[in-house]
């Protein structure tokens, strides 16, 4: 998804969300509580109210903060080079797919004389493997005036080796599920889609058989543009044809072409396991290990509270080694926080202060200062609410697909984030030193905890070897020789 330019920002985020639980309590023996007052840890603000997930900013006077109050600091990173994480060799760059580009499948045979003449269906060869060629499969124009991929109609050999090979009216077929804009009539596909061979006056036939003419396309972030007034069919299995000639231009130069199976994509190992290949691959970083120490520091005026702070810190953190649920946001993330409680019930539009960073499509979280966080049976950690943008109604507000619960509110500090992932850390509990101070009524505990993060790299770099271009090397299975373009 990028890279995360705010990694350490997200671990302090979930680190204030884990502990503010320690101001949760129940009553441990029949006549004591701990932490008799429920307040927010961070503020010292106290809560006037039954305990229950609800935060207040800190706006009222001093004699309502309540200690023991919390500080987190950051006290030192390093590589990690001890635990087994994967160090990544230095200097070196993964290559992996990008999602918009045309596919690499199993090559059949490729030639280098093919001849479109005139514009219209047909392409005309001498190559000598011509029976080799199954409608249905993709013929892949490498350069020329119709570059890009086509499916092979049918196949017509002929005795002077002057062969046939003609190409269906459709371009694309099978399109994933997608999203609508109805003022833009902009079609977002959610899957990876070849787009390259699409052009303005195709057809676009959605799943209901509704028919609309491509007016814009954006191959490269696999969207479409669509006339007339009605909404498409979102569902999957839409096409894309050309009426009329496929091969609009004349090519009476020789074009050289690849010939392969649909059925038989390359797979090759990717970042986040086997993935298809395709024919563009872009470069990005391997993440750094990293490890991090915090320093958790707990104030307290008496020495029962510091005495209760000890032991709800160790009854929260049990096991000592355990998870820390993270947003990570990319570099492409937006974030704002809700401007209005959700209205009673739920609802999928929420009110924020700008909406503009915020596009359609974009997947995103709604979370808190409080959620989302381990659950309370300590046999998992929650999942936080996700959703997709749908619409953007007006300057201040979002629609998303799902019913956003009226339990996110203005109080807790809810917020919405897009192009972010749901991460669990290592998060360790390593040790503990308190600092009493007896003399002067004050007393410190310092908790140190270790996560384990890893950081990318800012930059990355360019789109490489894309097959489509005809400077990338072919292999002449005839000759047995690589052209090259000279």
């Amino acid at each position: 998804m990028g890279t995360t330019p705010r990694v350490f920002h997200d671990v302090e985020e979930g680190l204030s969300r884990a502990v503010r639980r320690i101001t949760f309590h129940d009553p441990v023996t029949k006549d004591r509580t701990v932490l008799k007052d429920t307040y927010d840890p961070f503020t010292g603000e106290v809560i006037q109210a039954p305990i229950t997930a609800k935060f207040y900013d800190s706006s009222a006077d001093a004699n309502h903060i309540q200690d023991p109050n919390f500080f987190i600091r950051l006290m030192k990173t390093r590589e990690d080079r001890f635990t087994g994480r994967v160090v990544p060799e230095y200097g070196q760059w993964i290559q992996t797919p990008v999602q918009n580009s045309p596919g690499a499948f199993q090559i059949i045979i490729n030639g280098i004389d093919g001849i479109i003449n005139p514009a219209g269906n047909n392409l005309v060869t001498t190559i000598f493997q011509i029976r080799k060629v199954q409608p249905g499969y993709l013929i892949r124009l490498l350069n020329g005036n119709n570059k890009g991929t086509y499916y092979v109609s049918s196949i017509t050999p002929a005795g002077n080796g002057n062969h046939t090979i003609t190409v269906s009216n459709t371009i694309v077929q099978n399109l994933p599920v997608s999203l609508f804009d109805p003022n833009t009539r902009i079609v977002y596909f959610q899957g990876g889609v070849d787009l390259f061979t699409v052009q303005v006056g195709d057809v676009y036939t959605d799943a209901s058989s509704n028919v609309f003419n491509i007016t814009a396309v954006d191959p490269n972030m696999g969207t479409i543009t669509i006339d007339g007034v009605t909404i498409p069919s979102l569902l999957v299995n839409s096409t894309i044809t050309r009426t009329g000639n496929v091969f609009k231009n004349v090519d009476l130069s020789s074009v050289r072409y690849l010939v392969m199976d649909p059925t038989q994509p390359v797979q090759v190992a990717g970042v986040f396991g086997v993935v298809d290949q395709k024919a563009n691959t872009e470069g990005v970083s391997p993440p750094i290990p990293i490890d991090a120490y915090y320093l958790i520091r707990i104030d307290s005026k008496t020495r029962q509270n510091h005495i209760d702070v000890l032991n709800r810190m160790w009854e929260e953190f049990n096991p000592p080694r355990t998870a820390l649920p993270v947003i990570q946001r990319s570099s492409l993330s937006a974030e704002q926080f809700l401007t209005a409680d959700v209205s009673s019930g739920g609802s999928n539009t929420i009110q924020v202060k700008d909406s503009s960073n915020f596009s359609l499509g974009d997947q995103v979280f709604v979370i808190d200062h409080l959620h989302p966080t381990s659950l309370q049976s300590g046999a998992g950690y929650e999942r936080p609410f996700e959703s997709k943008v749908v619409a953007i109604p007006s300057p201040t507000s979002i629609q998303l697909q799902d019913v956003v619960p009226d339990s996110f509110t203005t109080a807790n500090f809810s917020k919405i984030v897009s192009n972010c992932e749901f991460q669990l850390f290592m998060f360790h509990f390593v040790d503990h030193v308190t600092k009493d101070v007896e003399g002067s009524q004050y007393w410190v505990h310092e908790f140190t905890f270790w996560v384990q993060i890893w950081v990318d790299r800012l930059e990355t770099p360019g789109n490489l070897t894309p097959v489509t271009d005809i400077a990338t090397p072919i292999e002449d299975l005839q000759g047995n020789v690589i052209i090259e373009d000279n």
